[in-house]
């Protein structure tokens, strides 16, 4: 009779690779979303009138609130955290080191988004129907230039983590195939 197999089917290297670069997809998704928003979508919306304005981040409010984005947006930090475990204890002190910044820096992107854009995204929800809300183009005001700002501070932020974590993945892959081949 054969004893099971006390050793896991996938090597510590390989499930730390795998967890390293899903945390770097989803940090590239969300600063992809992020910058979408700043090179495309807000410069879009400056040409249209402050009701169309208030009832698409409405609708936009409405939709990104969904598995999919919050997968990424929640995914990332916490497998950028579970990686940092990981590389520490595989001893790759300089991968490492560029996961705890890339980390950082994904956390500040969602600080800034959570204590930013959202209130702002909430202070637009909260107007009600674009077509009762009394002054729009206060509204607007008020939200439209400190939102762009908030966001481009995110997306420098989350770019600047997508950054480190391709610097991280590149100096895991480099030393883990150093061992392999000593």
């Amino acid at each position: 009779m054969t004893q099971p197999s006390t050793q896991s089917s996938t090597p510590p290297t390989r499930t730390a690779a795998i967890v390293l670069g899903a945390g770097l997809v989803t940090t590239g998704l969300v600063a992809g979303v992020y910058f979408c928003f700043a090179v495309a979508i807000m410069p879009a919306l400056g040409h249209v009138d402050d009701r169309t304005f208030i009832d698409f981040l409405q609708q936009v409010n409405r939709s990104i609130e969904n598995p999919v984005f919050f997968s990424c947006f929640f995914g990332a930090p916490i497998l950028g955290v579970i990686s940092i475990a990981q590389t520490r204890k595989l001893g790759t002190p300089e991968t490492v080191r560029w996961v705890v910044i890339g980390v950082a820096l994904a956390f500040v992107g969602m600080l800034i988004t959570m204590g930013g854009n959202i209130p702002l995204n909430n202070k637009i929800d909260d107007a009600g129907a674009p077509a009762k809300v009394a002054d729009p183009a206060k509204l607007r005001e008020d939200v439209e230039n400190t939102w762009i700002a908030w966001n481009i501070a995110r997306t420098l932020f989350a770019t600047a983590a997508l950054a480190t974590l391709t610097r991280a993945t590149h100096l895991f892959a480099r030393t883990t195939r150093a061992h392999r081949a000593a």
